[in-house]
This record gives structure tokens, C-alpha cells and sequence, in this order.
């Protein structure tokens, strides 16, 4: 345990201290490999994987001396691939188990730490689609200790190379990386022991993983925390550019790459500096899910409105009712989000997956409001999955815990009751109950416990880090609740 700790924290140092081609941020992680920290193994074999979603495969006539290696004398070593052994050419490639391609186009990298001695050149390795194999102009070439090597595929230059035999050919020429199935590394050359021979100890690859199928609708409705008090340039480039296509979001009639846009209220900006954008409970939710489902593709609708009760979502709304939370200058928010999903829907291979709600901080305001919570939300449930054509559609609905508020709600008595507010609200644990429930009442649903989300200073509204978490929970429940219907 402690040596793994130590491998870890000097790879970090290395990439932390390396001076990177470009940045690796214009592009998600597909996949790193470290090898398993076990002791030295001949031949490498996939038991030497660590990384539980990928597939190795070793080529050429040197395949069976390629070793997995590791000195336990020597402080700090790493556990590597050592090509000293092979008697002829080799290659080693990884591949997602799940067959699924990889985009290598536009602003991929490969990233690896390595160590060559002798002649040898570690070279970059990929398999195409249509079942031919490419080697890299670009080497890493000899050096005296190990380094950090990026290899920014736009515009590399590649040679055919014959897998069986790990020998090139003749230049490629119109080279398609949208569709990658392997990639990997070779020097092409024979082992010569320690003085020539090539040692890689991790590899990192990164771009855009194919999502197959149509795309997983999700639609997010509610009120001020799923809108968003998230700040955008507090994200990682990925999140905060949208640089992972396989996450989208329908907006202005048309699917977007999923980023924070929400422009910042004058409030937000001057009391919380928030600069650029707000992001809500999506930007969590989807890289979430994607982390978990890396084959498909998510899509997220969201319709919110800050400050607002539920019956101005009422399916049949009434001035009356609105105005019961002082929502009625609002305007029917059902059909809103009814018509923003409908738009989604049909631009084709579209699939709704789930209907995400976060709301009720209005309604506990009174308890009018809050004893009608359960009935308002059993009937904007149904008139969802009735106008959407989804009678089964998975529901998850948030719900607030504080300190000592324990997850279970039975038992409690209101006039004991305490929850933190920026204003009296006397309705919180009938609405609160109402949330929970919801299962009992709502068929395919279920709660989501967001517990003390971190807020901004003097503020209810969860910061950067509670919109990530508030996404990750609902992420969570889905693929506990409904996650099987996905496979």
C-alpha cells in the first residue's frame, strides 16, 4: 500500500513537471494504464492490466519475452513493460473491452513515461476500423531516466505497419483517426537486454470515446438549485468547454456539446464572482453517468426557474394557484418544459431515459403550499410521462438534508423541526416527506439525498462543488434504481 502510494504521488510530480505539447484538457481521458503492482511477470499477459476496461494484445515474433517488470530493491521503481528479453520486433496495444472505437482525430494526445536505452525508439501504435494498423513517424527516443513523452496526433505522420511481424511499409496517406480501435507502442526493434531496449511505465490516451445508440434523454426541471449557482471557471477545461461529444444538451433548437451557458445573474457576479457561467446539477449528472455508461451518448434538457412553487408547473395551470407562492406573473411553466422536451424529441434517435426534479424550497414556505406538495407532484409526474409518450419514465426527485436531519423522516414531529433557511419555513418537513415518499405514491421513482451541499459564503445556493455533488447523487440513484435498463 505504501509503495503504490509513493509510485502514485512520483507519477503525479512527473506530470505535474512536464511541459506538456498542448493541453491535454482539449480532450477527455479515454483510458490510463499502469500495470498491476504485482511482482515481475514473463510473459505480459492480461493479468498485468490494471486498468479493469481494457484488453491487451501482444504482437510479433518478441510477444512472448515481453515482460511485465519491477525491482523491489530499487526505491521508487515502477512497474513497467520491458522489451530487453524479446529475440524479435514487438508490439503491445490496449483496446476498451467493450469493443467500442475511439475518436483520435482533431485534438487527441497520447501521453506516456517512458525510458529507452541503446538505439531504441518507443513509437506510438494505433488499429483502425477497417482492421489496419499505423506507426508513428514521431519516437520517443533513448534517454537516461525516465520522462514524460505527448505525442498531439493532429497532423503526425504515419507508416502501415504489418501487425504479424511489427515491421512498417510505406506512408499513409488520408489518415482517419475518428475510429480507433487499439492503441499502443513499439521501438520495432529485437530486445538487447538493460543496454538496448525500451521500458514504458504508464500511458494515458486521450480524445473522444464513439457512443453508440441513440442519445439517453434526460430532462432536468426545478426551481433556483437547478438552475445553477455553479461557477464555471472553477471546472476542468472538459467540463468547462464541453470538449466530451458524447455529452450534449438541448438549447436555441439545437443539441449543443453540454458546458456551462448560463450567464451570470448581476447578483451572482458581484456578490460571488462569478464571471462567466452558472451550471447546475448537469454538469455532474452527465460526466457522471458517462464515467459509468462510456458507450452512450447523454443528452440533457433543462427548463428551471429560481424562486418558484410547484403549481406554476401545474399541467393545468391557474392564475389562483400560482399566485399562492406569488408565482403567477411566471406564466405556465408546464408547457414550457413540455415543449423544450418535444422539440428534443424529435430530432430523432433520441431516447427519454429520465425526468430529474429539484424543487420545493417555495413551497415550504406555507403550509398550504406544503401539504398540497404530494398531490402537485403525483400530477406533473404523470402529465410528463402521459405528453411525452413515456408512461414508464424514471423519476428521480431531490431532497435537502442538514446536519443532524437524518435520511428517514418518520417519526419526526414538525414542531421540533429545525431546517436552515434564509427564511422561516414552517412547511419544510411536509414537503421534505413529501420528496422522500415519493416512491409510495409516483411508481418508477425514487429520492435523492443531497446532503449538506456545500454552499457559497452567506448563501443557500450550493457552490461549484455542491452542483457537482447534487449530479453526482442523482447519477448515483439512477444507475442503482435504473441503471440496468441500460445494458
Amino acid at each position: 500500500m505504501l509503495f503504490s502510494m509513493k509510485r502514485r504521488l512520483a507519477g503525479l510530480l512527473l506530470i505535474a513537471s512536464a511541459a506538456p505539447a498542448g493541453d491535454i484538457g482539449q480532450a477527455p481521458l479515454i483510458f490510463r494504464e499502469d500495470w498491476t503492482a504485482t511482482p515481475p511477470a514473463l510473459p505480459l499477459t492480461q493479468r498485468d492490466v490494471a486498468n479493469p476496461e481494457l484488453s491487451l494484445a501482444v504482437h510479433g515474433p518478441g510477444a512472448g519475452l515481453v515482460k511485465k517488470s519491477f525491482h523491489d530493491a530499487r526505491e521508487w521503481d515502477a512497474h513497467y513493460v520491458w522489451s530487453g528479453l524479446a529475440q524479435g520486433t514487438w508490439a503491445v496495444t490496449l483496446s476498451l473491452k467493450s469493443g467500442a472505437p475511439m475518436d483520435l482525430s482533431a485534438a487527441a494526445t497520447v501521453r506516456w513515461r517512458s525510458k529507452q536505452a541503446g538505439f531504441r525508439a518507443l513509437r506510438l501504435v494505433v488499429g483502425l476500423a477497417d482492421g489496419s494498423w499505423l506507426v508513428s513517424e514521431e519516437s520517443d527516443p533513448a534517454a537516461s531516466d525516465w520522462r514524460v513523452h505527448e505525442f498531439a496526433l493532429a497532423g503526425m505522420r504515419w507508416r502501415r505497419l504489418d501487425i504479424e511481424t511489427v515491421t512498417e511499409a510505406r506512408w499513409a496517406e488520408n489518415v482517419d483517426l475518428s475510429r480507433v480501435y487499439a492503441v499502443g507502442f513499439t521501438d520495432l526493434m529485437p530486445g538487447g537486454r538493460s543496454a538496448a531496449c525500451s521500458r514504458l511505465d504508464w500511458i494515458e490516451v486521450y480524445g473522444q470515446r464513439v457512443a453508440a445508440g441513440p442519445t439517453q434523454l434526460f430532462i432536468l426541471s426545478g426551481q433556483s438549485n437547478m438552475v445553477g449557482w455553479g461557477n464555471s471557471l472553477e471546472l476542468d477545461s472538459v467540463a468547462r468547454f464541453g470538449h466530451d461529444n458524447r455529452l450534449v444538451m438541448f438549447e436555441g433548437g439545437e443539441w449543443r456539446n453540454l458546458k456551462p451557458f448560463q450567464s451570470p445573474s448581476t447578483r451572482q457576479r458581484e456578490g460571488w464572482n462569478i464571471a462567466e457561467h452558472t451550471f447546475g446539477p448537469e454538469i455532474g449528472f452527465a460526466h457522471a453517468l458517462a464515467a459509468a455508461r462510456p458507450d452512450k451518448r447523454i443528452g440533457i434538457v433543462k427548463q428551471a426557474v429560481g424562486g418558484t412553487g410547484i403549481m406554476a408547473w401545474a399541467p393545468e395551470w391557474n392564475e389562483a394557484d400560482a399566485a399562492l407562492t406569488n408565482d403567477a406573473r411566471k406564466g405556465p411553466l408546464y408547457k414550457e418544459l413540455i415543449a423544450k422536451a418535444l422539440a428534443a424529441k424529435k430530432t430523432g434517435n433520441v431516447e427519454l431515459r429520465g425526468f430529474l426534479w429539484l424543487q420545493g424550497g417555495k413551497d415550504m414556505i406555507a403550509m398550504e403550499t406544503a401539504e398540497r406538495y404530494a398531490e402537485n407532484l403525483k400530477t406533473l409526474v404523470a402529465a410528463v410521462r402521459r405528453d411525452l409518450g413515456a408512461p414508464r419514465l424514471p423519476v428521480l426527485v431531490g431532497t435537502y438534508r442538514q446536519g443532524n436531519i437524518p435520511d428517514s423522516l418518520d417519526g419526526l414531529d414538525s414542531r421540533n423541526f429545525t431546517f436552515a433557511s434564509d427564511k422561516p419555513r414552517p412547511g419544510a418537513l411536509t414537503v421534505m416527506k413529501a420528496q422522500t415518499d415519493a416512491p409510495r405514491y409516483i411508481p418508477d421513482s425514487n429520492f435523492v439525498i443531497l446532503r449538506d451541499l456545500p454552499t457559497h459564503p452567506g448563501n443557500i445556493h450550493a457552490n461549484t462543488e455542491g452542483m457537482l455533488r447534487a449530479g453526482r447523487a442523482y447519477a448515483d440513484v439512477f444507475l442503482r434504481t435504473f441503471g440496468e435498463k441500460d445494458r
